[in-house]
């Protein structure tokens, strides 16, 4: 009886092929060894995105620092201006910077809260730097400082590493 299939051919000289030498009649592959999101640290598995922070990351603890002390700066301004002055300039001074008020509220749940308190929080710092130009314009010199306060954290809180600290999954 014949063989019907032609003797091994001898191996082509040239550059060695990396990996196991291949099997006949199977297809090589000679991709990565690793999954390519971990590979580029991306997590364990395919389309996860950047792994979020495990802790807070740096900008957004600025943020609410910068919040806390603004807020506690107004509150203990307007005590000053009641004792020192009138209640209603007093008033005056906490109503124009409600918005940093309620900011200094959610300031809080930063640890927790997911991302609509980081929308909320540019909204109304946003909100509050069109207040301290509008006190600004009237000459008002008690405003500025909450407006360069506001500018700093809308800045922070935008950044990027701040957006996958809200967004990280919780459990």
């Amino acid at each position: 009886m014949s063989n019907q299939f032609p003797p091994p051919s001898a191996p082509q000289p040239g550059p060695p092929q990396p990996g196991p030498p291949p099997q006949s009649g199977l297809p090589t592959y000679n991709g990565p060894a690793q999954d390519p999101a971990h590979a580029y640290g991306y997590g364990h598995g395919y389309g996860q995105g950047p792994m979020a922070p495990q802790q807070m990351p740096g900008v957004v603890r600025a943020a609410q620092i910068v919040i806390w002390v603004l807020a506690g700066l107004t509150v203990l301004g307007s005590i000053a201006l009641i004792a020192l002055s009138n209640p209603e300039t007093a008033g005056a001074a906490l109503g124009v910077n409600i918005c940093l008020l309620v900011a200094a509220g959610m300031a809080f749940r930063f640890g927790t809260a997911g991302h609509g308190i980081r929308v909320t929080c540019i909204v109304l710092m946003s909100v509050q730097i069109l207040f301290g130009l509008g006190g600004a314009a009237s000459g008002n010199p008690g405003g500025l400082l909450p407006l360069l306060g506001a500018i700093a954290t809308v800045i922070l809180l935008s950044q990027s590493i701040a957006g996958a600290w809200f967004k990280r999954p919780r459990a």
